[in-house]
This record gives C-alpha cells, sequence and structure tokens, in this order.
C-alpha cells in the first residue's frame, strides 16, 4: 500500500489534521480541512514547489521532511505539522521565495488558493495562524544573515608549518581589519569540528590561506611541494560561501606549488619570505596588495 492511501480514509485523514497546527486546534476548521483537501506524495528529490514559480498552492506536510532551498542554498527542513507554500496565496501577485525539495517520501493535503481564501472566510483565526508561523521564520531567517558591519572581517587559514608567517600576515593587518588566526580560539581543544569552521565561514568577509610547500606530491611522474590538504579543503568551503574573489591564496613568490586544477581563478597574492630580523619587510609588500585589495571590496554585506 502506498503511503498516500494511508490518507484516503476520511477518520484518518482528519485525525491528522485535526493534530496539524495549521488547524490551530478548532475542530471545524480541521474538518473542513480534511473534507476539501486532496492528498498528494512527492518522492524524494523531487520539488513541492520551485522558486520563482507562479503557482499558489498550499501544502500541509503529514509525513516525511523537505528542504527549503533559496538561490541554490539550503536553509532549512520542513516536516510532519508545517504548512509550506502560504505567502504566495496570500498575496497573488508573489511568485515563489523558495524552492521546496522533497527528502523522504512526502504526504501532504493540497489547498488551492481558493480553497484557503474559503477557509479565512469562514475561519479567520486561520490568517492568525500563518501570521505567528511566517513571523517565526523571519526571525530563523534573521539568524542566517550576519549582523551588518564597517569593519572587515579576515580569517587567516595556515598549516602548523606556516603559523609563523599567518601570524606575521595578522599582525600586519588587525589595525585596520579584524582579523582572527585559526588558533586563535576558533577550534575546540582536542580538535576542530566541521560545524566550528562552517560558523566562521558565514562570519568572515574575507579568508586569508597562506600556501606553503608542507607536503611533496607527484603529478605526471614529477615531484612538486603542495600545501597541506587541511588548508585547501579550508579555503574551498570559505570560496563556496564567500565565491572567488573573497577567498584568497597567499603563495610563496620563489617556490611553484600544485594546486588543483579547479582552484585555478582564485585570487592569489605572491609573497616573499625569509625568516629572521627582516622577515616583516620581506613580507611587507604582500600585506600591502592584501589590504588594498580588502579595503577595495569592503564586508561582505548581503
Amino acid at each position: 500500500m502506498a503511503l498516500a492511501d494511508r490518507y484516503a480514509d476520511d477518520a484518518t485523514r482528519l485525525e491528522a489534521v485535526r493534530t496539524h497546527k495549521f488547524a490551530g486546534g478548532c475542530a471545524d476548521l480541521a474538518t473542513a480541512v480534511a473534507a476539501m483537501a486532496e492528498v498528494v506524495s512527492f518522492q524524494p528529490g523531487e520539488p513541492i514547489i520551485q522558486q520563482l514559480g507562479e503557482d499558489r498552492d498550499v501544502y500541509l506536510i503529514l509525513t516525511g521532511s523537505c528542504d527549503i532551498v533559496v538561490n541554490g542554498r539550503k536553509i532549512r527542513v520542513r516536516g510532519p505539522g508545517d504548512h509550506v507554500g502560504e505567502m504566495a496565496a496570500i498575496q497573488p501577485g508573489q511568485v515563489r521565495s523558495a524552492s521546496v525539495i522533497a527528502v523522504d517520501e512526502i504526504v501532504a493535503l493540497k489547498l488551492t488558493d481558493a480553497q484557503l481564501f474559503e477557509l479565512g472566510n469562514r475561519f479567520p483565526a486561520i490568517y492568525r495562524t500563518i501570521a505567528q508561523e511566517l513571523s517565526r521564520r523571519l526571525l530563523q531567517r534573521n539568524a542566517l544573515i550576519g549582523a551588518f558591519r564597517e569593519k572587515t572581517r579576515v580569517f587567516i587559514i595556515s598549516s602548523r608549518e606556516a603559523i609563523d608567517i599567518a601570524r606575521m600576515v595578522q599582525d600586519a593587518l588587525h589595525r585596520d581589519f579584524t582579523v582572527e588566526l585559526w588558533t586563535d580560539d576558533v577550534f575546540k581543544i582536542a580538535s576542530y569540528t566541521l560545524v566550528d569552521l562552517e560558523s566562521k565561514v558565514e562570519e568572515a568577509d574575507f579568508a586569508i590561506a597562506i600556501a606553503h610547500g608542507d607536503d611533496i606530491t607527484e603529478s605526471r611522474e614529477d615531484i612538486w611541494p603542495a600545501p597541506r590538504d587541511n588548508v585547501i579543503f579550508e579555503l574551498g568551503l570559505f570560496m563556496g560561501r564567500l565565491g572567488r574573489e573573497r577567498a584568497i591564496l597567499m603563495e610563496p613568490r620563489d617556490e611553484k606549488l600544485k594546486l588543483p586544477s579547479d582552484y585555478a581563478g582564485v585570487q592569489t597574492v605572491p609573497y616573499h619570505w625569509k625568516p629572521g630580523p627582516d622577515a616583516a619587510v620581506h613580507l611587507a609588500p604582500a600585506c600591502n596588495k592584501l589590504r588594498r585589495y580588502m579595503f577595495d571590496h569592503g564586508p561582505h554585506n548581503g
């Protein structure tokens, strides 16, 4: 028996609506919804709603979970007890603001915009329920948007072997920017987690990765120095969130490093490293170039 078939029975469908938050505990509203709504199902990966679509149906999710995706980015998950699609139904001139994609097999009750209007005339309290839900979602959405800031935040990535270079870059930039080094209490004591790193990705305006020939790799029978895998991985995370122009790779000027081919086109700044009392002098041209570039582009506000 298909999952949707379980709700073909009137009593089962009524009970599902009665406990759904859309009904708001109103037995008469639950009865009306159960009588007029269409039982629909969606398979994993199937779109329930497409961003920019002009349809105006509302879906009350009974089983399964779905991703809310805006501009290709997953921002939330909805599941049983949630309803989706009401914004376009209430405001007919508005296109869909997000895509809703089934993660599991979804069974939902579909209401057309005309049916929602009819229910609103009979049970005006549903608009309060919808308003409360939209208010909650707005607070969730606000949590994804960083506070507007005037001072640029910079995150520096390096291997342990290149930490002296990273600290010198931090010293050179800290008067003009808020600069955080990967050792600055960013990660947990024993080891960092991906969640820790993702939080820093959300906060940063720029990422600077210090490429240094820490490892050796073989490519087409040639031996090349290469930066540590974690440096490349972490820069890739920042690149995916901030874009190529805000993920900057500092390369040693006098050493040809082997980098993954998909990092072609990333912003690069060559540097000269010579340990000793004049190390900062040798590094200064690269830091000045970084400073000018980040001043030109400013914070990532939006």
